[in-house]
C-alpha cells in the first residue's frame, strides 16, 4: 500500500489542499523543492500518490519531461490511476491533460469549502486498494447505502423520480434535486445503451431509441445505489461490461460547455458519455472500469444553501481504470 503523498507545487492553497487529503487518506505529505526531488522521491517511494499543479500547458510538460526523462512515461512507477493534476481552469480549458498518455484525475481548484480535502481523501483512500469498487469506500463510514435493482430499462423513469423524492424529502432544494435527478438519468442511460458490447467490441444497442424496452437481467443487470451523508450526496451506477473507454469518456467531458438546461435526449445513444452537463452543473465524478469485468460510476454533489454555490462547488474527475 503507497505510504506517500508527493505534492508538486508551490501554491498554498495546492498544499493546505494536499495536507488534508494526506491526513483523509492515512498518508504522509512531502513536499519536493523542484522537479528532480520529486523524481527522486518517486523512485524512492513504493507506489506513491502524486498531486502536480499543471495550471498550464508549460507546468505539465515540465513534469512530462521530466517523468520521461526519469523512468519513461509507461513506467510502473508512475501508474495514471495515481496521478491527481491541480488546476485552475475548466476541463474545457485544459486540453493538454485530457489528452495526456499519463492523465489520472483532474481537480479544479476551488478549496475554500471546508472538508472538501476529506472529501477528496476518500477517494484516495479507495485508489490504495487492489480495486477502487464500492460506493461505501466513497463515503464517509457509517453512510446509509440504498440500492435499486433495474430489471428493465422503463424502470429507469421510475428510479430518477425515487431519487428526486428522495432529495426532496432530505430538504436539497428542488433545482439541486432536479439537477440530481437528470444526473441519474444520465448513469442510468449510459449504463443501459453504452455499455453493453459484443464479443468484438461494438455496442450492442448504439443504434437503439432510447425508449425502448431492454431486459436488464444477467450481465445487462443495472444496479444504481445511493447515500448521503449529510453533506454529500453520492450516486452509483453499476454495469457488468467493464466497457468504458477512457479517450472517449475524457473528450465527452471536456467538450465546450454551453449554459443551458440539461435536456433528456430521446434519440439514438451517443457514442460518449454525454456528462459534461453533469459536471458543469456541480457534479464530481469518479470513474473506476475493469475491462471485460465492471464499471462503476459515481457522481458527487454537495448538499450547499443556494443554487449558485451548488453549481459552483468544488469539482473533480477521478479516474481509476484497471486491464
Amino acid at each position: 500500500m503507497s505510504k506517500s503523498l508527493i505534492a508538486i507545487s508551490h501554491r498554498q492553497d495546492d498544499l493546505a489542499f494536499t495536507a488534508q487529503v494526506a491526513l483523509a487518506a492515512g498518508l504522509t505529505l512531502k513536499h519536493p523543492a523542484d522537479l528532480a526531488a520529486a523524481m527522486r522521491m518517486i523512485g524512492e517511494e513504493e507506489q506513491p500518490v502524486v498531486f502536480v499543479d499543471a495550471s498550464s500547458p508549460e507546468e505539465y510538460r515540465k513534469f512530462e519531461s521530466a517523468v520521461h526523462d526519469a523512468f519513461g512515461i509507461f513506467s510502473a512507477k508512475i501508474a495514471a490511476n495515481r496521478l491527481h493534476y491541480l488546476s485552475s481552469g475548466d476541463i474545457s480549458e485544459v486540453p493538454y491533460l485530457i489528452g495526456s498518455p499519463i492523465f489520472g484525475s483532474y481537480i479544479r481548484r476551488n478549496f475554500s469549502t471546508p472538508g472538501v480535502g476529506e472529501h477528496y481523501g476518500l477517494l484516495i483512500r479507495a485508489s490504495l486498494e487492489e480495486r477502487a469498487f464500492g460506493i461505501e469506500r466513497l463515503t464517509k463510514p457509517g453512510t446509509r447505502i440504498q440500492t435499486i435493482q433495474l430489471k428493465s430499462s422503463l424502470q429507469k423513469q421510475d428510479a430518477v423520480e425515487v431519487v428526486r423524492n428522495y432529495l426532496v424529502a432530505l430538504k436539497f432544494q428542488t433545482r439541486m434535486a432536479t439537477v440530481i435527478a437528470n444526473a441519474v438519468d444520465e448513469l442510468i442511460m449510459n449504463a443501459i445503451y453504452d455499455a453493453p458490447i459484443d464479443s468484438a467490441g461494438k455496442t450492442l444497442y448504439g443504434v437503439t431509441g432510447r425508449n425502448s424496452q431492454i431486459d436488464l437481467s444477467g450481465r445487462a443487470a443495472i444496479e444504481l445505489q445511493v447515500a448521503f451523508d449529510g453533506e454529500y450526496v453520492t450516486l452509483t451506477a453499476i454495469d457488468l461490461y467493464g466497457s468504458l473507454d477512457k479517450g472517449k469518456l475524457l473528450s465527452a467531458i471536456s467538450k465546450i460547455y454551453r449554459d443551458q438546461e440539461y435536456k433528456v435526449r430521446t434519440g439514438m445513444a451517443g457514442a460518449g458519455l454525454g456528462l459534461a452537463t453533469v459536471f458543469h452543473s456541480g457534479g464530481s465524478f469518479h470513474f473506476a472500469s475493469e475491462n471485460g469485468v465492471r464499471t462503476e460510476v459515481s457522481v458527487f454533489f454537495r448538499k450547499t444553501e443556494n443554487f449558485r454555490e451548488f453549481k459552483n462547488q468544488f469539482r473533480f474527475i477521478s479516474t481509476q481504470f484497471y486491464f
